[in-house]
This record gives structure tokens, C-alpha cells and sequence, in this order.
């Protein structure tokens, strides 16, 4: 179980590793898909997750960034991943 306490049942299957040169010279994003999961409860807030939820794409919130958006994008538009986070 990972941080937003999601339990991964199905295999993941990764969908890009993105250079977020906007951090740093060597930060990486690596995006995994996941289909099959669970989730027993809402993670509590913390210093890395101050809220979480699921939205639908055409309404996620204002701010959503736009590597977030790019990589949703890319998933639901089936169009190739492009190499670095936005």
C-alpha cells in the first residue's frame, strides 16, 4: 500500500519515466498505470498530500498542474508520451 493507502491488485503498467527539469537536473516522474485497486480510506493530510480524490478529467481542479494534465492527456487521448514532465 502506498501513500494514498491505494492497494494495487492488477499488474501496473508503466507509462512513461518524464525528466521534471523544473525541480532539478535529475528529477524524474515515473507514471505507472493502474487499473485494478483498492482503496480502504482516505489518506490524512500531510507534507506531501494535502487532499486527494478522484475527478473527472474535463473537471479536475484549477490546481492541477500542467504536467498532471499532460500525462491524464496522454492516457485518456492515447497520444505518445512526450520525455519531460510539461
Amino acid at each position: 500500500m502506498e501513500e494514498g493507502r491505494i492497494e494495487v491488485l492488477g499488474e501496473p503498467a508503466l507509462h512513461g519515466l518524464f525528466l521534471n527539469s523544473h525541480v532539478s537536473r535529475r528529477d524524474h516522474v515515473a507514471v505507472y498505470l493502474i487499473r485494478n485497486f483498492s482503496q480502504d480510506r482516505l489518506p490524512e493530510a500531510n507534507h506531501e498530500i494535502i487532499a486527494c480524490g478522484f475527478f473527472d478529467a474535463n473537471t479536475l481542479p484549477a490546481e492541477t498542474t500542467q504536467g498532471t494534465r499532460l500525462r491524464i492527456a496522454e492516457v485518456l487521448e492515447s497520444r505518445q508520451p512526450i520525455s519531460t514532465w510539461r
